[in-house]
C-alpha cells in the first residue's frame, strides 16, 4: 500500500524539529527559564543535568540563583563579546567554590554551575571518605585564556580553539586539605595511596557534571592537572 504524502511530511517535519530542539539546547540556546524544571541548587542531584547546565549558558537571571549559595561566592563580569574566537557571555568570577578557596576563577556561567557542584557533591564526600579531612582551597592553572588547543596539529593550521579561549574551561591542579595536608595530581596520581584513590574518585565523578574530563592517563600534557571543560565534544579520560 502506498503510504499517503502528507503523513510522510508530517514525520519528516517531527524529526527535523526535534533534532532542531536538541541541537539548540544542547549549545545553550534554550534557556533555563524556558524549561519546565525548577531552580538549580548545587547540592542536589537531577535528571538531564547536562542540558540544564546548557540552559544557563545565555540566562544570567538562572546563573545569579544556581551560584547564589552560603558555600560560594561569585559575581557576575561584563560580558567581552567574542571575537576571533576569542571572548565571553555571561561569565562569572568565583573565589570561592561549593566551601572552597581559590584564586580568581574567571568561566562561564555553566561552568562555575557545574565547578560548584563537583565541588559539594563529589570532592568533598570524596576526601572525607579517603583522607579522613575536606578540602579547604584548590589550586588551577587557569581559565580564560585566548588561545589555540595545544598539541594538536589541526589546531595550528585551522586555528582550532581551546575552550580555554571562551572561559569555558578550567585546569586544576592540586588541593590543601583542611587539616594543613596537600594534593598534587602531578605527584599523587600514581601512588597508589589513600590521595590517589581521592584524586582517580573525583576525577571520574566529574565526567558527570563536565563534557570533557582530561587527566593524567589522557596525554602527556594534563600529566599535572584535571582539564575539564563544557564545549561541544564528550570526552572523559
Amino acid at each position: 500500500m502506498r503510504i499517503p504524502l502528507i503523513p510522510n511530511t508530517v514525520k519528516l517535519l517531527v524529526i527535523l524539529m526535534t533534532i532542531l530542539i536538541f541541537a539548540m539546547s544542547y549549545t545553550g540556546h534554550v534557556r533555563t527559564s524556558m524549561l519546565p524544571f525548577p531552580k538549580l541548587d548545587i547540592e542536589k542531584s537531577y535528571l538531564m543535568l547536562g542540558w540544564r547546565l546548557s540552559g544557563l549558558t545565555y540566562d544570567r537571571a538562572a546563573c545569579t540563583a544556581a551560584l547564589n549559595h552560603p558555600s560560594t561566592q561569585s559575581r557576575p563580569i561584563k560580558d567581552n563579546p567574542i571575537k576571533n574566537g576569542c571572548g565571553y557571555v555571561n561569565a562569572v568570577r568565583l573565589t570561592k567554590i561549593g566551601g572552597v578557596s581559590t584564586s580568581s576563577v574567571r568561566v562561564s556561567c555553566p561552568m562555575g554551575v557545574a565547578l560548584a557542584m563537583w565541588m559539594k557533591q563529589v570532592v568533598q564526600p570524596a576526601a572525607q571518605k579517603h583522607l579522613g579531612t575536606k578540602v579547604s582551597r584548590m589550586k588551577h592553572l587557569g581559565t580564560y585564556a585566548c588561545r589555540n588547543i595545544k598539541g594538536s596539529i589541526f589546531s595550528k593550521y585551522l586555528n582550532r580553539r581551546s575552550e580555554h579561549a571562551t572561559a569555558n574551561a578550567i585546569d586544576i591542579s592540586a588541593f590543601t586539605l583542611k587539616n594543613g595536608g596537600t594534593v598534587n595530581i602531578l605527584r599523587d596520581w600514581t601512588k597508589g595511596n589513600a590521595k590517589s584513590a581521592f584524586l582517580k574518585e573525583i576525577h571520574y565523578g566529574a565526567c558527570g557534571y563536565f563534557r570533557v574530563v582530561l587527566g593524567p592517563e589522557a596525554n602527556y600534557l594534563h600529566a599535572n592537572h584535571f582539564h575539564f571543560d563544557r564545549g561541544m565534544l564528550i570526552r572523559c579520560k
